[in-house]
């Protein structure tokens, strides 16, 4: 009832509030829904406090805001690396990252699936057959195979169609471009057809 005369409040006294009314045995109250609609009206820097936690003297404070300023002269110039200082690959080489990234999937994923299919052989199935555990690792790798293989295909696929849409878009643009007016339309000859 205090606080709802008063225009502020302080947040440490809010948060005291709500534990004095938890400890009387209160329903837990949610500090979110009493500051429904308040804002910040005033910020109060905490002071900076020592190693030991004692408040700085004014000498102090001040030393460390030379240290800062010093700090900050000495990276003025430095810069975080962005995309706009790194030279982005072309599209020459993008095609080989892809086909480098691609070539050491598929390796990888024969050689896990050559191991998945002897193991699983050689737990499960026939541990003292080392014939079945070679064909089982085989079969697997093998469908590891297909599998990359329509993943490229998609892959491929997909590609395409990207392209085919930025060329039908260009050509649209085109045809959209407003023509000077010392320009004429082009009329197709008989001959031309």
């Amino acid at each position: 009832k205090k606080l709802a005369k008063e225009e502020s409040a302080e947040l440490e006294y809010l948060y005291s509030l709500l534990d004095d009314h938890a400890k009387c045995g209160g329903a837990p109250a949610k500090l979110q829904e009493l500051m429904e609609g308040s804002e910040v009206v005033q910020r109060k820097e905490a002071p900076l406090l020592s190693e030991d936690g004692k408040p700085l003297s004014e000498l102090e404070q001040m030393r460390l805001a030379s240290e800062e300023r010093k700090y900050q002269r000495m990276v003025e110039g430095v810069a975080p690396l962005t995309g706009r200082s790194r030279v982005e690959p072309g599209v020459q080489s993008q095609g080989l990252r892809f086909a480098t990234n691609f070539g050491t999937q598929v390796i990888v994923a024969f050689i896990g699936a050559f191991a998945l299919g002897y193991y699983f052989v050689e737990n499960f199935v026939a541990p003292d057959s080392f014939d079945a555990k070679v064909i089982a690792g085989a079969f697997c790798s093998f469908a590891t195979l297909l599998l990359e293989t329509c993943l490229l295909v998609v892959h491929e696929e997909k590609i395409a169609r990207i392209e085919t849409k930025q060329d039908a878009r260009e050509k649209r643009i085109q045809r959209q471009k407003p023509r000077r007016k010392s320009e004429k339309p082009v009329e197709k000859s008989k001959k031309d057809d």
